[in-house]
């Protein structure tokens, strides 16, 4: 019997009615469901003889109700959804047939043959002379004609229904071209049509997307009411800034006095001057400090960000929102994820979508997938699995048509279709030939990949390298490594040429800068090292060092015999080469290493400081040094002078003069290195 269902709806995918029909009839006592579905199909199909809707309803509702399980024929998938959709298909042809005739005896028959007909359908049905009056009456789509059966049906129970339609027939005939002018028109003289609302709205929309501050004054002033004032407002104050400094502020309340929400820009300007600062109490909460130590907004969030525009972004209870220096709620929408703002606009994700809002809240762009900015100016876009991109006013700028999409870095962004390829923010597409490419450098220029070989290209899709490198990076300067055969050379774009051949050891352990600064060029060949500059001459020669690294401070650092020290660039020796370990300077001090003990030296070589079995460390890039003694830490200067003694467990720095430091003991101190004070949070 599954062999004849089978054969059944073989004949239906390719259209033999004829056979599908006798193989259906004969399957119908043992596969009931399955061959009346495929009856109800050939009943509601108008391509065969056999069309017939009433037959059709009755094998339909055989198949709902016999209906157990799934199953898939040919090209058929019969399950609860698709008798469903069928039963749907045939109930909408048969109310065009008899329902919409107009007269009893087909709305009866209707109602006793199509069993599955929705309770909607059926509604329609039992309305009887009042909907088919009314609808003979909208078939001329006019207010006109609607008027004429309000006035002659005042008691129908359609009557509200009618009237509804009547306003919607006359606010579709004086928008029709859904402009500005035709919705400004309409609020002025249509006043007591309730959709009114609907222009107001969508003549904001409109006035929005000028993104001309005084276009949105004047629907303020002339054409808003309460159902958009506070909108209209709020894209106005958002439309007039850009950076939220306080003469920006201190403008728009000049310009618009009248503004709702005056008291709070005042509060914003009066705030704008304080800083204040993230830190994690000792219960793992945030809350945000002055410079003095004082707390201005209490620990309980579980993380925060700096304050950036004026507001910064707080989580707390797995929701993300953005609060003013007084810890308010700059408004009341809250997100699963957000970013800082920039330039008036933030991403944020609610629901597993992502939007831009502005900085009164407002989502100002459609719903992505995914979206991420570099500047603040363009936001890469996914959406239904591909790329494009939108700028801070959610306007779209590149179509969705990419694979892949990278961040704009110097106008460009890669973009992947099949192939990779460049495109700018103008919307200009370079020809996507490339097995991979790099983001465009500051010199205009990227590196290609082509069957497993590096090129370099330029905007104008000219290879100044051909593809057939090991590997090529910018260093700086115009200036690029290029690598052949493990073995390496620099190539100067500006000029177009070598600047050394390509014939020197490459170690790909060593990162781009151990090679070169952009001044000088640092050439391995075998245990031998030399620097020359960039015409080629030597500064240091062949074979006098086992390392040399650039000058820092006009200080040398080299190794010899696996042993560091520091020269001047006359190759004069400022200390002797004996130390185990050293840094380059930084200023005017350095960090060696000998038999256990840490010291910091002067340009001179003076010892500053020094320490038995501890450590220096120079990771807060200023004169301050984090010293490391038994697993604890302290602060140092650059001039040797302990700040901090080592008995705190861990040190961030939140400035380069303010400092947090945390004890065992879960006590926060806050410590200020300009004045020397220490203050217990």
């Amino acid at each position: 019997m599954a062999s004849t269902i089978s054969k059944a709806y073989e004949a239906l995918s390719i259209y033999d009615y004829f056979k599908a029909k006798q193989l259906f009839y004969k399957s119908i006592k043992k596969q009931p469901a399955f061959a009346a579905y495929g009856l109800a199909t050939i009943y509601a199909r108008n391509d065969n003889p056999f069309s017939n809707y009433d037959s059709a309803a009755k094998y339909i509702y055989v198949a709902s109700t016999q209906f157990k399980d799934t199953a898939t024929f040919s090209t058929f998938h019969i399950s609860s959804s698709s008798i469903a959709q069928l039963a749907h298909y045939i109930n909408d042809k048969a109310f065009q047939k008899y329902v919409e005739q107009g007269n009893t005896h087909s709305i009866s028959h209707f109602l006793s043959t199509f069993l599955l007909a929705s309770d909607s359908i059926k509604q329609v049905c039992f309305d009887k002379r009042d909907l088919l009056e009314l609808t003979r009456y909208i078939a001329y789509q006019s207010s006109d004609s609607v008027t004429l059966f309000l006035n002659t049906y005042p008691e129908s129970a359609l009557y509200s229904k009618a009237q509804k339609l009547f306003f919607d027939f006359e606010y579709n005939e004086q928008t029709k071209e859904k402009t500005r002018e035709q919705y400004q028109k309409f609020l002025v003289y249509y006043k007591s049509n309730p959709n009114v609302i609907y222009a107001e709205r969508n003549l904001l929309e409109l006035t929005r997307q000028l993104h001309s501050t005084d276009s949105l004054y004047r629907f303020i002033k002339y054409f808003s009411t309460h159902t958009t004032q506070v909108e209209a407002w709020k894209l106005l104050y958002s439309s007039s800034m850009k950076t939220y400094s306080k003469q920006e502020l201190t403008r728009f309340i000049e310009l618009y006095p009248e503004y709702p929400f005056t008291q709070d820009v005042l509060k914003e300007i009066n705030l704008s001057d304080i800083k204040l600062i993230p830190v994690k109490n000792s219960q793992e909460k945030f809350g945000f400090i002055d410079t003095l130590g004082n707390w201005k907004i209490l620990p309980q969030f579980d993380d925060a960000l700096n304050f950036n525009e004026g507001i910064a972004l707080v989580c707390k209870n797995d929701s993300c929102f953005y609060i003013n220096k007084e810890g308010g709620r700059i408004f009341n929408q809250t997100f699963d994820e957000a970013e800082n703002y920039i330039n008036g606009v933030a991403i944020v994700k609610r629901q597993s979508k992502y939007y831009l809002v502005n900085r009164s809240g407002q989502v100002i762009s459609d719903a992505f997938e995914d979206m991420i900015t570099t500047n603040g100016k363009y936001f890469v876009c996914k959406k239904q699995d591909v790329y494009g991109v939108i700028n801070a006013k959610g306007e779209l700028v590149i179509p969705f048509t990419y694979t892949k999409l990278g961040n704009f870095e110097n106008g460009y962004a890669y973009y992947l279709k099949k192939q990779y390829g460049l495109i700018s923010t103008s919307n200009n597409v370079l020809q996507a030939r490339w097995d991979w490419i790099s983001n465009v450098d500051e010199n205009a220029l990227s590196v290609v990949k082509k069957d497993n070989f590096f090129g370099l290209m330029n905007l104008h899709e000219e290879l100044l390298l051909p593809t057939q490198f090991d590997f090529i990076s910018l260093c700086t300067n115009g200036i690029y490594l290029v690598v052949k055969d493990n073995l390496y050379g620099f190539f100067n774009a500006t000029e177009k040429c070598f600047i050394t051949s390509v014939t020197y050891n490459y170690n790909v352990a060593n990162p781009v800068s151990y090679y070169t600064n952009g001044t000088l060029f640092k050439l391995v060949q075998g245990d031998k090292i030399a620097l020359v500059d960039a015409n080629g001459r030597q500064s240091i020669p062949f074979g006098q060092f086992q390392d040399i690294y650039f000058a820092k401070s006009n200080i040398i650092r080299v190794q010899k015999n696996l042993k560091y020290g520091f020269v001047d660039r006359k190759l004069k020796p400022i200390t002797p080469i004996d130390f185990e370990e050293a840094t380059d300077f930084n200023g005017n001090t350095a960090i060696t290493y000998k038999k256990s003990t840490v010291f910091l030296i002067d340009t001179e070589g003076k010892i500053l400081f020094s320490l038995k079995d501890g450590k220096i460390e120079n990771e807060f890039n200023t004169s301050i040094y984090r010293l490391i003694d038994k697993g604890l830490n302290g602060l140092i200067t650059d001039k040797g002078d302990v700040l901090l003694n080592a008995e705190y467990k861990e040190i961030t720095a939140l400035s380069s003069t303010l400092y947090l430091c945390y004890k065992d003991d879960g006590n926060v101190y806050l410590y200020n290195c300009s004045t020397r004070k220490l203050k217990k949070l």
